[in-house]
């Protein structure tokens, strides 16, 4: 908060946050309640509409339908979204195939664990819907994440498929024999720690790597790059070592870069970027790094636009869980400020509408210069811009 700023009692800051909720109804792609014109004057203003939510979910998804429909009127260029950029090709080359859900449940079963969120029927119903309602033939769907942790049979298939080199293709073969072998075992375990891309040591990739550079072409060097780098986030973090200031590192190199692509085709309409809550705040994260949120913010204040940050998260509900490897999903019940990580939010859970989702508008708890006794809540109000609490979360359908 800002200097100079007075604290807050616990009821003073009830009183303020009745004072700054707003209802807010969705349904059938609408935004309905107080909180509807909230929202639509606010993307009004933003040429970057950020959603940091709860993942795996079925109401999310169909906020952002609401969303996606709002921002369709001023002109809608596309979604940057939390998977690799192959799991996004895959999904934009289907997005009018009438067997578009068919292909990736396909594509899971033979690759398990290679597809992150975009694996969830809910998320990839709302790609699709969104790319239909921003009327835009260019419409473009930006994967800017790693390739999840059981891709690199898909990664090393795919460049197969592209024609290397005798010797790119004799070392892709080789990789590709120890990676069947790790799956195998992974299967045995049920340990995503025991697949290639963890498994798989510093030392061979290196080794591999000039071999690729000189004999393959450049669509398999970059997907060889992609595997290197996702095999360089996830190998330390299975050690405890925490890689998450290289993995915002790399959020912000892709979206700079699909920007500048887009860019090139002439004027770039807005842009809905969604993504765990984590990465999309303005400064410093919960995790203490400067995430993707930040990024664009910072970006967006350089060209004369604006970045809204929009969180979205459920008081209680059903969570989906990645099963182990190999195995189906699972599911558990969670309340929101019972976890360590969100006991700040207690607040704006007890004050939240009975029989109406809840929007805090976090700008004018902001405005009014307000110290909050709690560092995390504070470092949240600083960081998005609007709050949405869902009172019901109930989990999303997976390919499993």
């Amino acid at each position: 908060m800002p200097p100079g700023a007075t604290p807050t009692s616990d009821r003073g800051l009830a009183q303020r946050l009745r004072e700054v909720r707003y209802g807010l109804s969705v349904e059938g792609g609408k935004l309905s309640g107080t909180a509807a014109p909230v929202l639509t004057s606010a993307i009004a203003e933003a040429q970057y509409i950020l959603i940091g939510e709860d993942h795996l979910t079925y109401e999310i998804p169909q906020f952002t339908k609401a969303i996606c429909n709002t921002v369709a009127k001023q002109g809608l260029s596309g979604m940057a979204v939390e998977t690799s950029p192959e799991a996004a090709e895959f999904v934009a080359r289907s997005l009018d195939a009438p067997d578009r859900w068919s292909r990736m449940v396909a594509l899971t079963r033979e690759y398990p664990a290679s597809v992150a969120f975009m694996d969830d029927k809910q998320e990839n119903d709302l790609v699709v819907y969104c790319a239909r309602a921003s009327k835009n033939p260019r419409f473009q769907l930006w994967g800017l994440d790693q390739n999840f942790l059981g891709s690199a049979g898909w990664l090393i298939d795919q460049m197969l498929a592209k024609h290397p080199g005798p010797a790119a293709n004799a070392e892709l073969i080789h990789l590709k024999l120890e990676e069947q072998a790790d799956a195998v075992h992974a299967r045995q375990t049920g340990s995503y720690n025991d697949l290639f891309m963890i498994a798989v040591s510093d030392e061979e990739l290196r080794r591999a790597l000039p071999i690729i550079n000189r004999d393959g072409n450049s669509d398999i060097e970059r997907m060889f790059r992609e595997l290197m780098q996702s095999h360089d986030i996830y190998a330390p973090r299975s050690r405890g070592i925490n890689t998450d200031e290289k993995r915002a590192t790399l959020l912000k190199e892709n979206f700079k870069r699909n920007l500048q692509e887009a860019a090139k085709d002439g004027k770039l309409g807005k842009i809905i970027v969604k993504f765990g809550d984590s990465h999309l705040y303005k400064g410093m994260n919960p995790l203490l790094d400067l995430n993707l949120g930040n990024f664009i913010a910072e970006m967006a204040d350089g060209e004369g636009y604006s970045s809204l940050h929009i969180a979205i998260l459920g008081a209680k509900g059903i969570h989906r869980l990645l099963g182990k490897y190999g195995q189906p999903s699972t599911t558990e019940p969670f309340i929101l400020d019972k976890d360590a990580e969100y006991r700040w939010i207690e607040p704006m859970v007890a004050n939240q509408l009975p029989s109406e989702w809840t929007l805090y508008d976090l700008r004018k708890l902001r405005a009014q210069r307000v110290r909050f006794a709690d560092a995390d809540m504070e470092r949240f109000i600083e960081g998005y811009d609007l709050l949405i609490i869902i009172p019901q979360l109930t989990p999303a359908e997976l390919t499993d």
